[in-house]
């Protein structure tokens, strides 16, 4: 058998890609028991457990503030469709998980859309999936990330100064000699000061 029918006939399996972020991962080793940076196979009945404890989770943290189950991840099909998708569910009674802009407690599930931030303690992990053939295995990537994805997709940065098309902040702009007022009142996308 030649290489390029070996090549047709293997599936093509679903990854689920998690970049996982914590403030201190740079001076701890919270994610050392992690298969980080290759990919980990997992049969897709088998839900995918992370947490502090290493016997009842797939996946352990290096952390005494994570709870032993954490969170649970399980593959499952949408009917008519050939792709595999995913839900998560909060483990943990003690600690919640932001999973995009909802908050799950205890056992309560959410299905995890193509790219999603999910966050709990000081955690974040920002999952998305590439879609594959298989029904039956799929795929687990770990990979770290140097910065925070919540500022990569927007969550919880401070907005700038508002900047008028002077390129000057509002609050410098003045009229006889003194300031406008402090609070602008918004119509559309024209600025009314008062």
């Amino acid at each position: 058998m030649n290489n390029n029918s070996k090549l047709e006939t293997e599936e093509l399996l679903t990854c689920l890609h998690i970049h996982l972020f914590h403030p201190n991962q740079v001076s701890h080793p919270l994610f050392h028991n992690l298969p980080l940076n290759q990919p980990y196979r997992m049969d897709a009945e088998d839900p995918l457990r992370l947490g502090r404890d290493g016997q009842t989770c797939i996946f352990s943290l290096n952390d005494t503030s994570v709870s032993r189950k954490q969170l649970s991840m399980q593959a499952y099909k949408k009917a008519g469709s050939p792709f595999l998708s995913f839900m998560i569910q909060n483990m943990s009674q003690k600690v919640k998980l932001m999973v995009g802009g909802s908050e799950l407690r205890y056992l309560e599930r959410a299905e995890l859309h193509d790219k999603v931030l999910c966050r709990f303690g000081r955690y974040e992990l920002l999952i998305w999936q590439e879609p594959g053939d298989s029904e039956n295995k799929f795929e687990v990537l770990f990979e770290t990330c140097n910065a925070s994805p919540s500022q990569e997709v927007g969550i919880d940065v401070p907005c700038k100064t508002p900047v008028m098309d002077t390129l000057m902040p509002w609050r410098n702009i003045l009229e006889n000699g003194s300031p406008l007022s402090q609070e602008p009142l918004e119509s559309d996308e024209t600025v009314v000061l008062v």
